[in-house]
């Protein structure tokens, strides 16, 4: 059994040796292939950074046009509320001319009625259609004041929308800032940094020990082969 004892060490060693080679190999191989990984992962990331940015160029522009747009609308919102402002003043004061005019034609009509010669009244049929014409004026001002008001509270609701869409408008134009500033590609750029760095140590992690394996592998089978067993020394054993 004594001389059997350095074979079998030789034996384990050589088989040690071999292991040793076939696992560098192995890590290597998967080295080779986390780098191959990394190059395709990187290709990949770059090709959907050049598309993400470009749709990103193209969505801040649409951004852009939309706030253009609300400004222009909150601008002519703005304007027309003036406009509401001139109209409301304008039939307040028709109403109060109508109730003005309504009541000097009903002073005329009733000194027209007032004309008496000898029993007659000349101006009756005149006093009759000054009268009429104050009768048709009759309500008109109230529905003008009533209209005056309804453009009051048109104005104000305008005014409100004009500064919404301002505000909504600015804020569009915010959003399509910060599309344009470059954050969307400093992140890609962050998770590629990321996945590269990752992939770098898995590729490192089996590669190095892998290479210290395959090199202690190939040096102890050289060794081996260099100071084969001779009889002498298992004789001796």
């Amino acid at each position: 059994m004594a001389e059997q004892r350095p074979v079998g060490l030789r034996v384990g060693l050589r088989r040690l040796s071999t292991g040793l080679i076939v696992y560098g190999l192995i890590g290597i191989l998967v080295a080779i292939i986390g780098l191959g990984a990394l190059v395709w992962t990187n290709g990949r990331i770059a090709s959907l950074t050049d598309r993400v940015n470009t749709s990103v160029q193209q969505l801040a522009q649409t951004i852009d046009d939309t706030a253009t747009v609300l400004h222009n609308a909150s601008d002519t919102a703005s304007g027309f509320t003036g406009t509401l402002d001139r109209t409301t003043a304008a039939i307040s004061s028709t109403a109060q001319t109508i109730v003005t005019v309504r009541t000097n034609l009903q002073t005329l009509e009733s000194a027209m009625r007032a004309v008496d010669i000898l029993g007659v009244s000349p101006l009756g049929p005149a006093a009759n259609a000054v009268g009429g014409i104050a009768t048709a004026l009759e309500g008109l001002d109230t529905r003008l004041s009533a209209i005056a008001d309804s453009l009051g509270t048109n104005r104000e609701n305008l005014a409100e929308n004009a500064t919404s869409l301002a505000a909504l408008g600015n804020s569009a134009a915010d959003l399509a800032d910060r599309l344009r500033s470059g954050t969307v590609e400093d992140s890609l750029g962050d998770v590629q940094a990321i996945i590269t760095v990752v992939l770098l140590l898995f590729a490192a992690w089996a590669a190095v020990p892998a290479i210290g394996a395959l090199v202690f592998g190939v040096w102890l089978r050289r060794e081996m082969d260099r100071t084969p067993m001779s009889s002498g020394v298992v004789g001796a054993a």
